[in-house]
């Protein structure tokens, strides 16, 4: 064999170490740019999600959604607002009657005697709330 085989054999080897170089090169450069794209679009996502919930904080200490929270807990309603309420007429005398108030001690003294548990010691009370029976 020639000395010229083996340069031309050397220069091959030497040419695809080089290729084998430049293409993992480039497939380096592409995962970090595609790793690179997926950091900015996730950012931007996150980005949007910060501004929606600024959006929501600032709706709620606004004084308008403070207003509307403590209407709907305490039942109240704006000046000129006016509440209908439909239901049958049994619920509405339900509701409507008069209500019985005790008045006097000597009409509760009547009522505690009248009741079951008159007269017994608190875990006589207990016994008897919990399994009915009197022990007196």
């Amino acid at each position: 064999m020639n000395k010229k085989y083996y340069t031309f054999l050397f220069l091959i080897f030497i040419l695809i170490f080089l290729l084998y170089n430049i293409i993992l090169h480039k497939y380096k450069e592409y995962k970090i740019s595609e790793h690179i794209k997926i950091i900015s679009n996730l950012n931007k996502q996150i980005e949007d999600n910060i501004k929606k919930a600024s959006e929501i904080i600032e709706y709620k200490k606004s004084r308008a959604y403070r207003n509307k929270i403590l209407k709907q807990d305490s039942g109240l309603k704006n000046k000129g607002e006016i509440v209908v309420y439909l239901v049958k007429e049994d619920k509405y005398n339900k509701f409507v009657k008069k209500q019985v108030k005790i008045n006097t001690i000597e009409d509760l003294k009547k009522q505690e005697i009248n009741s079951n548990t008159y007269n017994m010691t608190i875990y006589q009370k207990w016994m008897w709330f919990l399994f009915k029976k009197d022990l007196r």
